[in-house]
């Protein structure tokens, strides 16, 4: 288990605590709760029970609970939680739909310098959350062997507000330990915000392989990473 978030924002004179914290591995979930005057006003959760099975690091599961952290103050700063006291005690607490990991490079933001730094941090992921950018999600699951085709289908969404985004360029790249990287898919998402990634992942023998799956369009990138499996 890994540390987790704590962040304070004052919303049209009210202040939410956002707590984010990782449960660790026996219990594979991120869990997000958004405070008012120590009660709890939401939740959210999000399973990576999936991915654990293949192996995931520190790394990773920190950038998830930074996106779901992200997402919970973006809605408090949409106005999601806004209710007078009364209604918010009296009302079952809402629970937010689930959200994608990845998101797009950040761009440099300007540092006001009679800021603390926890407010800059505060501010900082306020802005991201609130911009629109593409994400990157698979359809359908699928595992990855050395050495077999691959068929599965990506789908490229606006953030905010779910739009799909098409003729967004697709790309599939493996790298591994023993070999340069190498690309073995290049297309576009269709109308829908879809494509369909038809491809053989390159036999190896020894070292590790990871697949990249990347989405780019004029308003960001994402992109998922598996890890390739050898046949035994």
């Amino acid at each position: 288990m890994i540390t987790g978030f704590n962040t304070d924002i004052k919303h049209n004179e009210k202040v939410y605590h956002i707590q984010t914290e990782d449960k660790g591995l026996q219990n594979p979930y991120i869990e997000s709760l958004v405070y008012v005057g120590g009660e709890i006003l939401a939740s959210k959760k999000t399973s990576y029970a999936e991915q654990a099975t293949s192996g995931v690091d520190e790394k990773w599961i920190g950038s998830l609970m930074e996106q779901q952290h992200r997402t919970m103050i973006a809605a408090i700063k949409r106005g999601r939680f806004d209710a007078p006291a009364d209604i918010t005690k009296s009302t079952p607490r809402p629970t937010l739909a689930q959200a994608a990991p990845s998101v797009a490079e950040p761009a440099p933001i300007a540092i006001d310098e009679e800021k603390t730094l926890d407010q800059v941090i505060i501010d900082y992921l306020a802005s991201e959350a609130e911009s629109e950018h593409l994400e990157l999600s698979l359809l359908n699951s699928t595992e990855f062997f050395a050495g077999t085709p691959v068929e599965l289908r990506v789908a490229a969404k606006k953030s905010l507000s779910q739009s799909p985004i098409a003729a967004a360029a697709i790309e599939v790249k493996v790298i591994s330990t023993v070999e340069p990287p190498r690309v073995i898919f290049r297309g576009k998402t269709t109308a829908d915000g879809t494509a369909i990634v038809r491809c053989e992942i390159p036999a190896f023998a020894e070292g590790t392989a990871a697949i990249i799956i990347s989405a780019q369009s004029p308003i960001g990138n994402d992109e998922v990473k598996q890890l390739v499996k050898r046949k035994k």
